[in-house]
């Protein structure tokens, strides 16, 4: 490219490099003058949406005009030695970028740029456009001094259609706002966090996030206020300090909200800063030579004498100040101490031996003695810890492995989790683990004093009663079909241990003040109340609910002989980690005023990595988010999954192009869509929809907008696979936990009228067809555990068991000589099967490599050709936030 001409363009030399263009200085043949010409780098210059967002970059730069923003002269497309490109053509800048230059700027200085940036960030937020990637990399300081914003490749244009992108983080890690980490809808205040970062490198020399790595980074920058400016930097002007730390507000609304007043800010402090040097400089002026030796000395006499005397007033000024602020802070704490309490917080951080997951509500004893949660060993396996609040040493508790969702025994002996598809119970003290039912999805429980359990056993079921000791379990509530409710989840017992409060669902996802409630019920089943609006679990204590609602920690008074709440909803914490997939929040309250809760992080979900058959990691798949359902096409070369978006809270299908590495939205509806199903040809797929208050099978071929609607009935229903020849839709349905889940069979090209497969007392679920079509094999829990079998397909026959000690999740190999499938450890196994008449031999299993996918069921898939295999994955990296644990939570509310 160096000495080549490009239009009337004499390409000189390469300035720079960046995620949106490479950047050459040239000469103007025409104008005769030294010109910037930005073009794409070759490695997306065939990419559709790169090119969008390059002409949106000359589109925002064009339409300001300002001496702080670079020019931009315009936007030309000419034959190169690459071949026909386009290339934005702007004012040469002759100076250095601020990051080459940040290590020798003073506090002036700083002020200075400070003033400069925000003034041209004020002229691009007045045309609607935010930049998006304030860096130090991005800010030219010419040789005369004046500062420049470059590059608006991620400028976000006021009213522009949004693009979506595979990359859902925009910008520079070390230098983006809370919500840009997030994913979440960004501002001009976003902006206003990047400057408020350089602002504070340039006074500290050091980032306001010292994570190790991008995720530590992340984390920091959702959860953690920076250090103090005045803890690094000594004599700092505390405005200055107050300046940058309003920029570094984690709420938007708690920052500047127009970058114009903080420009006001800046000049204010630096024009005093500037007339006190003045002032200085005054005073320091020495006498004239004309003046006498004694009038010198008498000079001297009288400025020695005036500095004593301001020596003690100064002395007398800041006795006076000291003694009235420690006389405000005696009668401060004498009117709060003792009889006000105070509200004591502090981190318990991750044990060594176990990460916290993300997967389910930490819980503290009713006692408040200990903590237990759900967390990992070195080996990557899940299952319960204990920790006792007066202790730093955790202890797993045997026979939790894969438990979920652990709640306490009234007198902080026992728990109860959901684990294998059961509730079960163990004494934490000792002893082995009791199942107490069946709970396929458990989702929640409460232990009463009577000995009684009520709990959620599936995520489209209501509340049912059981024993603690076992038995049949009872149901207790009913779902509002008029109200759309789709399950009640997450019972809590009231102190009279006759009511308790439950979060309804509705089909109507996201997160609304006027759908999800938190309800209360009673244990004869003739009670049902509204209590209060909510997104996620609720808990009572010390006169107050709690429970998360917009992303919030929240509490009311309630009153629980009235079952009423009374006064409105109050803030306890501002970002609560939310599992927005099934509304858990991880917080815990005990009799004793303890709460314990976890921030929200910008890490909660999960990444789709693809693995060969050795285990060797060969890419990921989009970023981190919560993916569900993962399938590969026939072609192997896309992927369909379900994806919960974190603004709305709903699950919709999107199909991934693993050659292109772009995603495209395939289903709109505000219902959840999930559980995509490929037809053999790759051209359409069937999915369930809770549109209409259950999970109905829908149909629709890629490239349309038409749905069709394939069964409705009142049964939830799961599809699973597509056969071969394109006749059979095959599906799991699931009704209550006396018929459990069955296989049915949807004849698509004939009647259209669904047929029985597999209806036994068992649980049986994941059956896919073999690709000749002639059996299916399937999960079923009829011997106690989950083992795979395979059956004929559509005759009567035996079945054969695949897998010796447990698995789930089957898939064929394309030649159907081969069943994958996942074993107890999340290990991936490859067993060699040879079916023949109705007979069917199983020959050597193999365990290909371990994977982490337990906690979405169904995120696995394995490719057509079988040389890959996709998992929904924590993997090694995952970062769990710290438990706050505080003491005397109410005197929170009381302040």
């Amino acid at each position: 490219m160096i000495g080549s001409t490009i239009s009337h363009y004499k390409i000189l030399e390469k300035l720079g490099e960046g995620g949106m263009g490479v950047v050459y200085k040239a000469q103007d043949t025409t104008l005769n003058r030294f010109v910037a010409l930005k073009f794409l780098p070759a490695r997306v210059s065939d990419s559709e949406q790169d090119k969008t967002r390059f002409l949106q970059e000359a589109q925002s730069a064009a339409a300001l005009s300002h001496p702080n923003i670079c020019t931009i002269h315009g936007i030309e497309e000419s034959d190169s030695p690459a071949g026909r490109q386009q290339f934005i053509v702007m004012e040469y800048v002759d100076g250095q970028t601020l990051h080459e230059k940040k290590q020798t700027v003073g506090l002036k200085q700083t002020m200075e740029i400070g003033i400069q940036i925000a003034d041209g960030l004020a002229a691009a937020h007045e045309k609607g456009i935010v930049h998006r990637d304030i860096k130090p990399e991005n800010i030219m300081i010419r040789k005369d001094g004046i500062v420049q914003i470059m590059d608006f490749g991620l400028a976000k244009l006021r009213g522009a259609t949004r693009l979506t992108t595979v990359r859902s983080l925009l910008g520079t890690v070390g230098y983006m706002s809370p919500e840009q980490v997030q994913g979440l809808e960004t501002d001009h205040r976003t902006d206003i966090f990047s400057l408020g970062i350089i602002l504070y490198e340039l006074i500290t020399g050091q980032s306001p996030f010292n994570g190790v790595h991008e995720t530590a980074i992340i984390y920091e920058i959702v959860n953690v206020n920076p250090r103090p400016i005045s803890a690094v930097v000594k004599n700092i002007d505390t405005r200055v300090e107050q300046v940058v730390l309003k920029c570094l507000e984690k709420e938007q609304n708690e920052r500047y909200q127009s970058v114009k007043d903080l420009a006001v800010d800046l000049r204010r402090i630096k024009r005093d800063s500037e007339a006190r040097h003045s002032f200085s400089a005054v005073r320091e002026i020495p006498d004239s030579a004309s003046s006498t030796a004694s009038s010198g000395r008498a000079a001297g006499r009288i400025d020695a004498a005036t500095q004593n005397r301001r020596r003690w007033l100064w002395i007398l000024a800041a006795t006076v100040f000291f003694c009235s602020t420690a006389l405000f802070a005696i009668r401060d704490f004498f009117i709060q101490s003792p009889n006000t309490p105070f509200a004591i917080k502090t981190l318990i951080l991750p044990a060594e031996s176990g990460t916290l997951s993300s997967t389910g509500p930490l819980t503290l004893s009713p006692n408040g003695h200990r903590l237990v949660f759900s967390g990992r060993n070195g080996n990557g396996k899940r299952l319960l810890w204990i920790r006792s609040i007066d202790d730093v040493q955790v202890r797993p508790l045997p026979g939790t492995e894969d438990a979920s969702y652990p709640f306490w025994s009234p007198d902080s002996r026992s728990l109860g989790f959901f684990a294998e598809g059961k509730l079960k119970r163990l004494d934490v003290e000792g002893g082995s683990v009791v199942t107490i039912c069946e709970a396929r999805e458990g989702l929640g429980g409460s232990w009463n004093q009577d000995g009684s359990i009520v709990f959620a056993p599936s995520s489209h079921l209501p509340i049912f009663r059981v024993s603690a000791s076992g038995g049949t379990p009872v149901v207790l509530t009913q779902l509002d079909t008029l109200k759309q409710e789709r399950s009640h989840r997450w019972p809590y017992f009231l102190p009279d241990g006759q009511h308790f409060l439950f979060l309804s669902q509705t089909t109507t996802t996201g997160v609304r003040a006027d759908a999800d409630a938190i309800s209360v019920s009673s244990l004869d089943g003739k009670e049902r109340k509204f209590v209060v609006h909510a997104t996620t679990n609720a808990a009572y204590a010390d006169g107050y609910l709690i429970c998360g609602l917009g992303g919030k920690l929240m509490a009311v008074a309630f009153d629980p002989a009235k079952l009423a709440t009374e006064g409105d909803l109050v803030s306890l914490v501002e970002r609560i980690q939310i599992n927005a997939a099934d509304g858990a929040a991880p917080f815990s309250v005990s009799n004793t005023n303890l709460l314990a809760y976890q921030f929200r992080s910008s890490q909660t979900g999960s990444q789709l990595i693809i693995f060969d058959l050795t285990g060797k990691e060969e890419g990921h798949v989009g970023d981190q988010a919560e993916y569900w359902d993962v399938r590969f096409a026939p072609d192997g070369q896309r992927l369909a999954y379900a994806l919960n978006d974190r603004l709305s809270n709903n699950l919709d299908i999107w199909i991934y192009d693993l050659s292109g590495r772009t995603r495209t939205r395939f289903t709109y509806n505000a219902a959840p869509d999930r559980l995509p199903v490929w037809s053999r040809d790759g051209t359409q797929l069937v999915f369930a929809s809770n549109r209409k208050g259950v999970f109905d099978l829908y149909r629709k071929r890629l490239g349309t907008g038409q749905e069709e609607l394939l069964l409705e009935s009142s049964e939830n229903k799961q599809p699973f696979d597509w056969s071969a020849d394109g006749q059979f839709i095959v599906y799991v349905t699931t009704t209550n936990l006396k018929t459990r889940s069955d296989i049915w069979i949807l004849p698509i090209a004939q009647d259209q009228k669904p047929k029985p497969f597999l209806r036994t007392g068992a649980n049986e679920w994941d059956p896919h067809f073999s690709p000749d079509g002639n059996w299916m094999t399937y999960c079923s829990d009829e011997s106690g555990r989950s083992e795979i079998y395979v059956r004929p397909f559509p005759g009567s026959g035996d079945p054969w068991q695949i897998s010796p000690s447990g698995g789930t999740r089957p898939r064929w190999s394309r030649d159907g000589l081969s069943i994958f499938y996942m074993d107890p450890q999340s290990s991936v196994v490859l067993a060699e099967v040879t079916a023949r008449g109705s007979r069917v031999d199983v020959g050597k299993s193999r365990l290909l490599f371990h994977a982490y996918p337990k906690e979405y069921a169904g995120a696995y898939d394995v490719s057509p050709d079988g040389k890959r295999v996709v998992v929904n994955s924590l993997g090694t990296s995952e970062i769990s936030p710290p438990t706050t644990l505080t003491v005397n939570w109410t005197a929170l509310l009381k302040k």
